[in-house]
């Protein structure tokens, strides 16, 4: 789960909002799916959206999910507030580890063994000519 503060807090439902959370870990494949659905619905009519993770329609449909808010909560945020929530989850969507992760893959992370093949020795090889 992570929480984002908002640089310029709204208000929603008569109630300030200065926070968010976001639990991304938890968005299944179907999830995502009706994410993008939701976001081609918002294209304009010649707009096109061929990778989905980079498009901000999309990043704002996923946080919707993951913070339990409608889209147009995310959508009416600060211009700041709404690049920053598209950037955590474009850097969810495209990277796939979240915080936890990072930390247990770097406190794990081992040296790996070299096995002799420096990238030129690779290269001569895999540049042998067809017989």
């Amino acid at each position: 789960m992570e929480r984002y503060t908002l640089k310029k807090p709204i208000t929603h439902d008569g109630e300030t909002i200065t926070e968010i959370d976001f639990d991304l870990d938890s968005l299944s494949a179907l999830d995502l799916e009706r994410a993008e659905r939701d976001a081609r619905k918002l294209l304009a009519k010649k707009e096109t959206m061929n990778v989905p993770e980079t498009n901000k329609k999309y990043q704002a449909c996923v946080a919707a999910k993951a913070s339990g808010h409608t889209v147009g909560f995310i959508r009416s945020l600060g211009g700041k507030d709404y690049t920053q929530v598209c950037l955590l989850v474009m850097n969810f969507l495209l990277d796939g580890d979240s915080e936890d992760e990072e930390e247990e893959s770097e406190s794990e992370a081992k040296p790996k063994k070299s096995n002799g093949e420096t990238p030129t020795s690779m290269t001569k090889t895999c540049n042998k000519p067809l017989t």
